[in-house]
């Protein structure tokens, strides 16, 4: 029987109780597609002490071993140096662990690139390997603390070439761990793992433009998520019962942001955009409520929740409800309840929430991050550029929609799209990678993305 190993920093919380992100996600729904394709599931998690529990086993990691951070939870709080610490400590607690074990009918699995395994080490252990590309780091990196705040130009290829520079000087061991934990990481990911799996084009381009010198980067297989979870499309006739639920306006043309509370998702941007129609057209802000579903987490995320209620209660006409973490049934019910979903995050490598929103027949404005690329066709819904004007006149469009009737057909059409997009398309071809790998195969060219080749 093939093995798989799957090693991920925050699989020991989950999406029901925790904001851990779309990663995990895609990692729950992965598990039981693996084991009904009769392959041997370890899931290494990092945690206080070594402990086996079914298919998760924990490894100890110092971090996590001192009281003040037992809780697991406490991952989403770490700040800059401390995350730098367990994300070091994780990685040598996996080499101990891989030590041990026999790389023959074996495959690796990392779902994390900067909390990753150590890509070069198994690689020379013999271990065939995958990695599921939900961020590219280097481009996060550039985007998040220094293109956003700063407003220079700077892309993670820029950073990355420099990263390469100060190898060539022998200048790395001068830099802060975090920094290896960037680019050193990510560019052995790109040299050493098999296969790295890409949710879209844009994230498979970002890592050959970042990685140019190593071949497996030019060569990234591209598997869209799909739909994760099982949407229920009749909760919309129980929308004024979700809304009232929540202490919310059922009266209202209710705009809708679910995902964790964090600078990178930058919902100030529909803030501003609300308060931009207020001055326009105080009667269409008198309309509108916005609903948002998420908690604060990793860096800066309490921090932004702070701003961001500032920001709501200086609006006077359009509201804004935080309704905190909600997951299963009631996120399915609230999907369904909104009359459009705002994905305005500056980075997105696919968009899984886009695409459960669409999935419930709800259409969808988005800032034009890859996921909105990689999902987004007019009849779905608005791609606006990421100002408060741009969103203004996405919401009026969506809002015109509504009163004139033609959002049905946007419903319609997002229903279907999701009804031709489950996880489990994606969940076969990941399967098919993993027990090629385990075999000992080389993967073949026509797996790879057509149109990677074709933009070089």
């Amino acid at each position: 029987m093939p093995r798989i190993f799957l090693t991920s920093a925050t699989a020991a919380l989950n999406t029901d109780a925790a904001p851990v992100g779309g990663g995990v996600a895609v990692l729950e729904a992965l598990i039981p597609h693996l084991q009904s394709a009769q392959f041997e599931v370890t899931l290494l998690t990092p945690g206080a002490e070594q402990a086996r529990e079914g298919i998760r086993q924990t490894l100890p990691v110092a971090t996590l071993s001192e009281r003040s951070q037992a809780d697991p939870e406490r991952l989403l709080q770490l700040n800059a140096r401390d995350y730098a610490r367990f994300a070091l400590q994780w990685e040598a607690a996996l080499d101990r662990y891989f030590a041990d074990i026999d790389p023959r009918d074996s495959v690796v699995l990392a779902n994390d690139t900067s909390e990753g395994p150590p890509f070069a080490q198994l690689h020379r252990n013999g271990f065939r390997q995958m990695a599921l590309l939900h961020v590219i780091v280097s481009e996060f990196f550039s985007r998040r603390y220094i293109a956003q705040p700063t407003g220079l130009p700077l892309s993670g290829q820029h950073l990355s070439a420099l990263w390469r520079t100060l190898n060539r000087l022998g200048l790395e061991s001068h830099a802060p761990p975090v920094a290896r934990l960037i680019w050193a990481k990510e560019a052995e990911l790109a040299r050493f793992v098999d296969a790295p799996i890409a949710p879209s084009h844009g994230v498979a381009q970002s890592l050959t433009d970042c990685y140019p010198e190593s071949r497996l980067a030019q060569r990234p297989r591209i598997i869209p998520w799909g739909v994760i979870g099982a949407p229920q499309l009749d909760l919309r006739s129980a929308r004024r019962e979700t809304l009232r639920s929540l202490g919310t306006d059922p009266n209202r043309f209710t705009l809708l942001t679910l995902s964790r509370i964090s600078p990178e998702k930058r919902i100030q941007l529909i803030i501003d955009a609300l308060r931009l129609i207020e001055q326009q057209s105080p009667a269409t802000a008198e309309r509108i409520q916005l609903v948002v579903a998420g908690a604060p987490a990793y860096m800066g995320g309490r921090d932004y929740e702070r701003r961001l209620r500032r920001a709501a209660q200086q609006l006077k006409l359009a509201e804004v409800h935080f309704v905190g973490y909600v997951s299963g049934i009631q996120k399915w019910a609230l999907l369904a309840a909104a009359d459009a979903f705002c994905s305005p995050s500056y980075y997105e490598a696919y968009g899984l929430t886009i695409a459960q929103a669409l999935a419930s027949g709800t259409p969808a404005i988005t800032a034009p991050h890859d996921g909105a690329r990689a999902i987004m066709s007019p009849e779905l819904g608005w791609i606006a550029d990421p100002t408060p004007r741009a969103f203004a006149a996405a919401i009026r469009r969506a809002l015109h929609a509504d009163e004139t009737g033609h959002i049905q057909r946007f419903r319609t059409a997002a229903a279907a799209w999701g009804a031709q997009h489950p996880f489990r398309s994606a969940a076969v071809q990941l399967i098919e990678i993993a027990r090629t790998l385990a075999q000992g195969d080389d993967l073949e060219d026509d797996l790879v993305d057509d149109t990677v080749e074709a933009d070089r």
